[in-house]
């Protein structure tokens, strides 16, 4: 396998830093917007001659918005890379797995740290999309503003984007129609799910307008405690005030979490440090871990970390785990293609190189 796409892309991306507003609970903030050029299918509809088209007009038209757009842009032709490197881009919450599904006519173009990325011809022709650590959704969509901006510049104005006068922006999928904005947060609840108000949060949330889920979004699954906290329209509003309520609401749960966390400790102190002593154990001896395995373990010694029990491992650190333990992740760290095992016994070692810094306080004896 070429180690190309590793040599151009950071392995530590700038989410997993440290900074941010509420990092505690709040692990990154997301705004992504969503674009298509008018006079061409929606990317689904698309001849494969359309697609390399769309590809080459916004490719053109990134190059020429560089000095508004964020400094060295890296191209990346989906085409160009092998399988488990594009699956991997997945893992890196750099693209989607529909986005790679069909690699022709696909590219991502995107910052090192991956700060800034652009889609083409995902589920529409353009994605914008900003991400940083912690709760910065405001620095998150002047950036991506900032690109639109130039690129409507360079189409001559909004008519060269699919636009209605009553909808706003048009997009593959009607609830995206509007500003086509998605603003989200990923949150890390773990004391919330262990006392069983998780579903009450997914209800204060829904009452909002606003969807707690996993962190691929739609019909995925949660895994380590982390939800995906996210608008679930832009038809009518404005996208400074979407994005805020997401932010209010983010500093929400991030208090019910910050409450539940304490509540485990004076409520349930014997539990709390039987899981999280159990998931130190499995970390730092463990030779096959499997990835769900690894992920559930790797939440409770960070909800660890966060109540003081235990030095060693940084936020950072716990962040560039959660990415580096994942299977395609996993194949482009170690250059090949990985066999289930071959997977869980890597991870293992990746783990316990880490863990066996994790220094216990003696409060956690307590």
């Amino acid at each position: 396998m070429s180690p190309l796409l590793l040599s151009r892309l950071d392995r530590t991306a700038r989410w997993m830093k440290r900074g941010g507003r509420e990092g505690d609970v709040v692990l990154s903030s997301r705004v992504r917007l969503a674009r298509n050029l008018a006079r061409y299918p929606f990317p689904h509809r698309a001849s494969p001659q359309e697609l390399l088209k769309i590809r080459e007009r916004v490719l053109t038209a990134l190059e020429a918005a560089a000095p508004s757009a964020p400094e060295s842009l890296l191209v990346l032709a989906l085409e160009d890379f092998t399988g488990v490197e594009r699956r991997s881009l997945v893992d890196r919450h750099l693209s989607s797995r529909e986005h790679i599904r069909d690699e022709m006519g696909r590219a991502l173009v995107t910052t090192a740290d991956g700060v800034f990325s652009v889609l083409i011809n995902e589920e529409d022709h353009v994605r914008l999309s900003g991400v940083l650590p912690g709760l910065q959704l405001d620095t998150a969509l002047e950036m991506c503003d900032e690109v639109d901006d130039a690129l409507e510049e360079f189409f001559d104005g909004k008519s060269a984007f699919a636009f209605d006068p009553d909808f706003g922006f048009l997009t593959a999928c009607p609830t995206n129609a509007g500003t086509g904005l998605r603003a989200s947060a990923m949150l890390h609840l773990p004391a919330l799910s262990l006392l069983g108000e998780l579903e009450d949060a997914r209800e204060w949330a829904n009452e909002r307008g606003f969807v707690l889920r996993g962190t691929t979004g739609e019909g995925s699954e949660v895994a380590g405690h982390i939800e995906q906290l996210s608008n679930q329209s832009t038809l009518g509003q404005n996208e400074s005030d979407i994005a805020l309520e997401i932010e209010n609401a983010a500093r929400a749960i991030a208090v019910r979490e910050r409450e539940a966390r304490n509540r485990l400790v004076e409520e349930m102190p014997i539990q709390t440090r039987d899981l999280v002593g159990r998931a130190y154990g499995i970390l730092r001896y463990a030779r096959r871990i499997t990835g769900e395995e690894a992920t559930q373990t790797l939440s409770l010694l960070r909800l660890g970390h966060e109540l003081g029990w235990m030095k060693g491992l940084s936020r950072q650190r716990f962040n560039e785990l959660s990415v580096w333990l994942r299977p395609d992740y996993l194949g482009v760290l170690h250059s090949r293609e990985l066999s289930r095992d071959e997977r869980a016994v890597l991870r293992g070692d990746l783990l316990r190189s880490h863990v066996s810094k994790v220094k216990l306080e003696p409060v956690f004896e307590q």
